[in-house]
């Protein structure tokens, strides 16, 4: 590793390290390992066949707009384990390129194909975000104890208007962030050289395939099959905590599903921090924590929800994720040793 690197790690770790030595102040590790311990068995079954519904309702977003070009479901499933699992793991979720490099690096695909896509997939997912925050925002926000609901509600409603936006406008985007990015190697001098060329040309054939994917006329089935992922990630999530908070005498039906997702989106803006907790460990939690403990829930139990569901969720998808890294290079690597 770079020094650059091993500095931005011990970053990471510090930070975490101060963060999850605060939380325990407001709950134990024995409180956690017995909420872990009783976890409801049902329920965290709910959790894995949900979470396993979106890994396939993404894929075929993927494979869909990866279309004319094919790709086995086999492919564009282990792409999308690799990819939801190294998203979490990197901050300012650069981990989501993974998809990127696995197409070009891995399995062939043009760089322009790979790049237009993940670009469509991506705000996709945002728009998505703005209805579910929307209705949370009424549902559960509305007279919430330190919450202005004025306010969360403007800025829901904003930030569902400027994804559309730039869903509506993406290509005219990309082609004046294309001239920004021209602009800035001859301000650099250094667009005359090959690899900057080469990435200008990139960047034009990736606007090409916005243009391709914008002229299919499939707007409505990619937000059916976005808003479907983002309600299968919520519901997984609501049914995990249900079966962290069942061992503390708390039924499914006693929680918020829309007070969840305030939590859950809280949480994870904190991973389009440049700077955060190793993994997210540390940040994810304190940020879950602040938002329920705004809605007047017990501090000590926002703290064992957040930490559980964190460490639940990593461990599977992490699993899942290197399970599709070894099924993807295994072939590849048997292909190279059959080489003389």
């Amino acid at each position: 590793m770079t020094r650059k690197k091993l500095f931005t790690a011990a970053i990471s770790l510090f930070v975490s390290a101060v963060l999850l030595a605060y939380l325990f102040t407001k709950t134990s590790f024995s409180d956690l390992t017995r909420t872990l311990a009783g976890i409801y068995l049902p329920a965290l079954g709910a959790y894995l066949g949900i979470s396993l519904i979106a890994v396939w309702l993404r894929a075929w977003r993927a494979k869909l707009l990866l279309a004319p070009q094919p790709i086995s479901w086999k492919d564009i499933v282990l792409v999308t384990l690799i990819r939801n699992c190294l998203d979490d793991l990197l901050p300012a979720r650069i981990g989501a390129l993974s998809y990127i490099y696995v197409l070009t690096q891995r399995l062939g695909y043009s760089f322009e194909i790979a790049a237009s896509t993940f670009a469509v997939g991506i705000v996709y997912d945002f728009l998505t975000l703005g209805p579910f925050l929307l209705l949370a925002v009424l549902a559960a926000g509305w007279g919430a104890s330190g919450i202005s609901s004025s306010a969360l509600l403007a800025v829901a409603a904003g930030y569902l208007a400027a994804t559309a936006l730039v869903l509506w406008k993406i290509v005219p985007l990309a082609r004046f962030l294309l001239r920004l990015y021209v602009a800035s190697l001859k301000a650099c001098k250094v667009d005359h050289k090959k690899r900057a060329s080469a990435s200008i040309e990139k960047f034009r054939m990736t606007i090409t395939g916005l243009q391709d994917i914008r002229g299919r006329k499939i707007d409505a089935l990619l937000f059916v099959q976005s808003f479907l992922i983002r309600l299968c990630k919520y519901a997984s999530i609501y049914f995990l905590l249900g079966a962290l908070l069942k061992s503390r005498g708390i039924a499914l039906s006693q929680i918020s599903f829309w007070s969840m997702i305030l939590g859950v989106t809280a949480a994870e803006m904190t991973a389009l921090l440049p700077i955060r907790g190793l993994a997210g460990f540390g940040t994810w939690e304190s940020a879950w924590a602040l938002a329920f403990g705004l809605m007047a829930l017990p501090s000590g139990l926002a703290v064992v929800s957040g930490l559980g569901i964190h460490l639940v969720t990593n461990v599977w998808e992490y699993g899942l994720g290197l399970l599709g890294i070894l099924l993807l290079e295994i072939p590849l690597l048997r292909e190279r040793r059959a080489r003389p």
